[in-house]
């Protein structure tokens, strides 16, 4: 099973640095930047949180493929 993302496409289209993002959200822009590129998987606490700041469902957010 593989999660996958779309959080640099919303924070692109928003006008949001990954910066301000990571740091909004209490993780590190690299936390950010592995999880974007598929090379970690986020915790559940990560995806609520960076759901929450979109304004998105996790679902809208992140897919799960098998």
């Amino acid at each position: 099973m593989v999660v996958t993302n779309n959080i640099r496409e919303i924070w692109e289209q928003r006008g949001i640095y990954q910066d301000d993002l990571a740091a909004t959200i209490g993780y590190s822009t690299k936390t950010v930047g592995r999880i974007e590129r598929g090379d970690s998987t986020p915790s559940a606490e990560f995806m609520l949180r960076i759901s929450k700041y979109f304004n998105l469902l996790v679902e809208d957010v992140f897919h799960v493929e098998d």
